[in-house]
């Protein structure tokens, strides 16, 4: 049996391991399809449905009190922060203050950022720490966090990247590494959840993957991706 899953972006690494143990488990094959937060609000907004979605806790909510998802398969995934990268020919800057961040944003060639929800997040941000008109030139906007780091491992310039913490984690194959989460006084986080959706043409193995999806061991799964 065939399973469809709509997923954030952020989660693309450990659903994969995830995955792949269910397959192998269960024998039931499951096809991902991983999109940025916004991307997904259109799609589900046009109807599209899957056995399967992970996407914000907000989003979720709304489903089931629309009837689009079972209300009784909710299942908490966990929080992500947003994280600062580098670009292969940058210095790894000091970000442990929102002083410093300010620092080393008015420094860098560039500043790049995802169109996923992590984006509206840095937005804010370099408003709250007054850069955001200083900086306008220097801003890349980019349409996920996997094009954020792709960038950042071709330049060999000082680049400064944002999107979330697993995404950087995943995305560091392409040569751009993770300095740290935003400093704490500037870290926004988002929820996500797991639920099986009205539509499903399988929704009991729907539901023993979202049970995977919930388990001790898939926790330790997540939080090594930066969960």
């Amino acid at each position: 049996m065939n399973l469809t899953a709509l997923a954030t972006m952020a989660v693309d690494a450990p659903l994969r391991t995830l995955t792949e143990a269910f397959t192998e488990q269960s024998g039931h094959r499951m096809h991902v399809q991983v999109d940025t937060s916004p991307n997904i609000a259109r799609r589900l907004a046009a109807g599209e449905t899957a056995d399967i979605l992970i996407a914000q806790a907000t989003a979720i909510g709304e489903l089931i009190a629309d009837g689009r998802a079972f209300g009784d398969s909710r299942t908490p995934i966990g929080k992500i922060g947003v994280g600062v990268a580098v670009s292969r020919g940058g210095t790894r800057p000091d970000i442990s203050t929102a002083e410093a961040l300010q620092t080393a944003l008015l420094q860098a060639d560039a500043v790049v950022y995802s169109g996923g929800a992590s984006g509206v997040y840095v937005e804010q941000m370099l408003r709250d720490v007054g850069v955001a008109d200083r900086i306008a030139a220097a801003i890349v906007h980019l349409p996920s966090g996997a094009a954020v780091m792709e960038r950042l491992g071709a330049s060999l310039s000082h680049e400064i990247g944002f999107t979330m913490i697993s995404e950087v984690m995943l995305g560091e194959l392409h040569g751009g590494s993770l300095v740290g989460p935003l400093p704490a006084t500037l870290q926004r986080y988002t929820v996500y959840d797991a639920v099986v959706m009205s539509g499903s043409q399988a929704p009991e193995t729907a539901r023993a993957f979202v049970g995977v999806i919930g388990s001790p061991a898939a926790r330790e799964i997540f939080a090594a991706s930066g969960w």
